[in-house]
């Protein structure tokens, strides 16, 4: 039995909290936000961002809760300014929040620096400035990685957000979300634009590229790439257009596609592993789907709660 959190980004929409066992939701209880975004667990603290607090400049907020032993949010703390346009990943590292602004193409160490890249990429309507959408700490929490979907470009920053090293993925790839291998030897990087997975070998802060995977190599239709998750030998991949999610077998610094396998909703903007199952938010059909692994491939069930723009799906106690 696990707690699990959804995020409706809707103006009348917040954080779902359910149980989760053998594959079937029990709901629980709903914490009122306007436009969650993404939301992480870091030390049994919620960190959750706001698409927009300040309708003068449009940036959005961040704010946290405590959770307690029933898992529900409690006491949560006064909203700090993100210092940007649509706020859309964040990362905790002790005391220290960074956030980055999709629009502003800027990441933000809040109440600390803010450092705003610059250029464009090869793909006319959706690289036309800098666009940050993730970021998160290396395995050893040396440096804060952050992906720039608009200039193709993986930043690796210190602590204090200074720049150590960049990386490009091919033009027009559009590099949105990451994650490590569990040895941390690898690191992936998954293209929103070109939906396909970048391999890295991890040097000590400085990543090397090694290949690109498609993960829809026979959908000749309109597709883009969202979230990455690994479990043990594989990774996963959701497609949006396509509507399935990837699995590929991890061998050293190469992967073998496996399957696809339809997700049970349209627009599968994240999902999450959460025991035996994958749990699918899909933003354009408004629900969320439940998958389970059978010896590691995803096999969609009947399980499925309608929810308004799901956005992220996390797992707590």
């Amino acid at each position: 039995m696990k707690h699990i959190y959804i995020l409706s980004c809707e103006t009348d929409g917040g954080v779902y909290h359910y149980l989760f066992e053998k594959g079937k939701f029990t709901f629980l209880e709903k914490t009122l936000l306007d436009r969650p975004m993404y939301a992480i667990i870091r030390n049994n603290k919620m960190y959750v961002i706001l698409r927009e607090i300040d309708t003068k400049t449009h940036f959005g907020g961040i704010l946290s809760f405590d959770i307690n032993v029933n898992g529900n949010l409690i006491n949560p703390t006064e909203i700090e300014n993100t210092k940007g346009i649509v706020p859309c990943h964040l990362e905790i590292m002790g005391e220290d929040k960074y956030v980055v602004n999709y629009l502003s193409g800027n990441i933000v160490k809040i109440g600390e620096k803010t450092v705003t890249h610059s250029g464009k990429g090869a793909h006319s309507t959706r690289q036309d400035a800098p666009h940050t959408h993730f970021v998160c700490a290396s395995p050893d929490k040396k440096y804060i990685l952050c992906t720039d979907l608009g200039v193709d470009t993986i930043f690796i920053y210190d602590s204090h957000l200074n720049e150590k090293f960049t990386v490009k993925v091919p033009d027009g790839s559009g590099p949105r979300h990451l994650c490590f291998s569990d040895d941390g030897k690898y690191l992936y990087c998954v293209n929103e634009l070109s939906n396909d997975v970048s391999v890295f070998e991890w040097n000590n802060g400085e990543p090397i590229l090694k290949g690109n995977y498609s993960a829809i190599p026979d959908y000749t239709g309109e597709s883009t790439a969202a979230a990455i998750r690994i479990r043990g030998e594989y990774l996963y991949v959701s497609n949006r257009g396509a509507d399935t999610i990837s699995r590929f077998k991890i061998s050293g610094n190469k992967l073998e596609l496996l399957e696809n396998t339809n997700c049970g909703g349209r627009g599968p903007r994240d999902f999450n592993i959460i025991d035996d199952y994958i749990i699918c938010t899909n933003e354009n059909s408004n629900d969320v789907t439940v998958l389970k692994l059978e010896n590691g491939k995803p096999v969609l069930t009947d399980e499925r709660l309608a929810i308004g723009s799901p956005l992220c799906v996390i797992g707590g106690m």
